[in-house]
């Protein structure tokens, strides 16, 4: 690699890394407080803990890699080709005699790397990190929780238990509390209680209830009680659910085989929408990481063509490409169910116009 190359690639990569850090900074916020929000309605806020947060941020950030990446190398490569001109460098070349080919080449080499890079932090990180951002929200979180725990005021789901309690005092006694057991033939036990608080007999958890009565699943009987204890049901941990977020794209290519074969035999309309979400799963999974090629076409030769350094323009010129391209994705998106291959095709016109777009202009680069 020449010394020029090594050069603008430096460039590139300082306002591109900085972009990165302000970009995932901003998207992992808003994702970590939509996720902390689901969280919160599961568990009470004192049970969560910074190390929960981390790892929460952590397990986001490679699901937002599809926008991150190529939207920071566009925007690194505008600011090192402004950089390049408010300087007056690109016009020194120019008059050395070097073409600006070589300056672009090294561009377009970095975003087929980087394209490469998207497509297996794709399919490798984010389903990895997808499935532990699941097992910690729905698995691991919820089995922290004990009953006397839950918030006062809403009626929980505990075990096979509805629980509901009225309030609970600075010793942790619960007030007014309310206890639905199933009774195993379609109907439930109702325990109501002036007091209870969580104890431990020979190791099992304990609802001990004082001041209360029980009626059984027949009404017209009921019991009063001064103290009753009631083993507190376990918690079982939910399945982590399936998401084609979790999925890589050998799982995404079988899964959309059997919803094909099963809409071939059923003709169902649910089935045809799950099978267009996967086809449509599949198609930004290949065309999110072309799109650093694309960008990269696009913007080496805007910007060593460009007369103008500001950063204004530089910034200005890349929105527009940028808008361009989602535009032009918004309007690729199928509002049928086509084949798959029609529909990874449509998935890829952003991509083959804006590269396209930027092969006619690589070939005029160094015309005057």
């Amino acid at each position: 690699m020449t010394v020029i190359s090594r050069y603008n690639l430096r460039l590139i990569a300082v306002p591109a890394l900085m972009s990165a850090l302000v970009i995932v900074f901003f998207l992992t916020g808003g994702a970590v407080r939509t996720q902390m929000r689901a969280v919160m309605e599961l568990i009470p806020a004192d049970q969560i803990r910074m190390w929960d947060i981390t790892r929460i941020s952590a397990f986001t950030t490679p699901m937002l890699s599809g926008y991150v990446i190529p939207i920071t190398f566009l925007l690194g490569i505008m600011m090192a080709f402004s950089r390049l001109a408010r300087n007056s460098e690109l016009t020194a070349m120019k008059a050395a005699g070097i073409p600006l080919k070589r300056l672009v080449m090294p561009v377009v080499l970095l975003g087929v790397l980087l394209s490469g890079a998207s497509f297996f932090i794709q399919n490798t990180a984010q389903p990895f990190a997808h499935r532990h951002l699941v097992s910690l929200i729905s698995r691991e979180l919820p089995l922290r929780v004990t009953i006397d725990l839950l918030p006062a005021g809403v009626m929980h789901t505990f075990g096979d238990w509805r629980v509901y309690i009225g309030s609970r005092d600075g010793n942790g006694v619960l007030h007014d509390i309310m206890v639905l057991q199933p009774d195993g033939e379609g109907g439930a036990n109702a325990f109501y209680a002036a007091t209870a608080r969580l104890v431990r007999e020979n190791g099992q958890p304990m609802l001990e209830m004082r001041q209360g009565y029980l009626v059984p699943a027949d009404p017209t009987r009921h019991f009063t009680f001064d103290i009753l204890r009631k083993p507190v049901p376990p918690l079982v941990a939910d399945k982590s659910w399936s998401s084609k977020d979790g999925m890589t794209l050998g799982e995404l290519l079988a899964l959309e085989d059997e919803l094909e074969q099963l809409f071939a035999e059923t003709q169902a309309l649910p089935v045809a929408g799950d099978l267009r979400s996967v086809r449509i799963h599949i198609k930004n999974r290949i065309a999110f990481p072309l799109m650093c090629l694309a960008v990269a076409l696009i913007a080496a030769p805007v910007g060593a063509r460009t007369r103008r350094a500001g950063r204004s323009y530089a910034f200005g010129a890349g929105l527009v490409i940028l808008c361009g391209y989602f535009v032009l994705r918004k309007v690729a998106e199928p509002p049928f169910l086509a084949s798959l291959s029609l529909t990874v095709l449509m998935g890829q016109l952003p991509n083959l116009v804006l590269g396209a777009a930027g092969l006619f202009l690589l070939s005029r680069v160094d015309r005057i």
